[in-house]
């Protein structure tokens, strides 16, 4: 039995390259939040956090499900997908509590030693603007 999501070979180093570079993306714009980058709260990851529960879910439904006639080979992509759906799943599950103590990371803990780092490098700006 032929597994589309696997046979197809242009789809599955879409799949591959999607994992790859969603994942930097996402653990890249939760550290921004974090470090305090962007001033707004992290509203918008609740709102996708629904979309990528759902890609990942029918992902795994399809693959791992148990009315399977025939044994899946456990690939590469799979590897990757698992491991980003305990990632998403730890991040979602703390998402609640990260937005609601932003502000307080982000000033009790981040901008004392963010703080400096971010005013040389707007000074450093405005140099080079003169």
């Amino acid at each position: 039995m032929s597994d589309i999501l696997i046979d197809n070979k242009n789809l599955y180093n879409f799949e591959v390259n999607f994992i790859k570079y969603f994942s930097f993306i996402t653990k890249f714009t939760v550290i921004l939040f974090i470090v305090g980058f962007f001033q707004s709260k992290p509203t918008y990851i609740i709102q996708i956090n629904f979309i990528v529960k759902v890609i990942l879910a029918l992902f795994l439904i399809y693959r791992f499900n148990s009315y399977r006639k025939h044994k899946i080979e456990f690939t590469e992509l799979d590897r990757k997908v698992c491991y980003s759906a305990g990632i998403y799943i730890i991040v979602i599950s703390f998402v609640d509590l990260i937005n609601h103590y932003t502000d307080y990371i982000r000033s009790n803990i981040v901008l004392p030693f963010t703080e400096p780092i971010i005013q040389r490098f707007k000074n450093s700006l405005k140099n080079l603007n003169l």
